[in-house]
C-alpha cells in the first residue's frame, strides 16, 4: 500500500471509530492537510459517509437500509438498543452487507 493510501485509510478509521472530529484533529491523526484533506472530506462527503458541522466532520457510514449485516470472527460480546448495535472482536471482525430477505 502506497503512503498516501495509507493517510486515507487512516482516515476513515479514525472518522469511524470517533465519529465526530475537527478538521485539526483529522490533520494530525492522517497526516492529510491542506487541500489534500479538504478533498478526501468533500469526497466522503458527497458520497454520504461524513456530514460538515460547525467545525466538525461526523462520521454517518455507509447506507445499510434494507440489508442483513453479518459478522465475522471472534465476537467477544455485543451492546444493542432499538437504534444501534456494537460488536465487540477479541480480534480483527469483517462485516458483510448482504441484501434483506429470502
Amino acid at each position: 500500500m502506497s503512503e498516501e493510501a495509507g493517510k486515507f485509510e487512516k482516515l476513515i478509521k479514525a472518522l469511524s471509530e470517533r465519529e465526530e472530529l475537527t478538521p485539526e484533529d483529522l490533520s494530525s491523526l492522517t497526516g492529510l492537510s491542506g487541500p489534500e484533506l479538504e478533498t478526501a472530506i468533500s469526497l466522503l462527503e458527497a458520497l454520504g459517509f461524513v456530514e460538515r458541522e460547525e467545525g466538525i466532520v461526523r462520521w454517518l457510514g455507509p447506507e445499510v437500509r434494507g440489508r442483513v449485516i453479518i459478522v465475522r470472527g471472534k465476537v467477544d460480546y455485543v451492546i444493542h438498543n432499538p437504534f444501534e448495535v456494537r460488536v465487540f472482536g477479541q480480534e480483527e471482525l469483517r462485516a458483510v452487507a448482504k441484501p434483506s430477505g429470502p
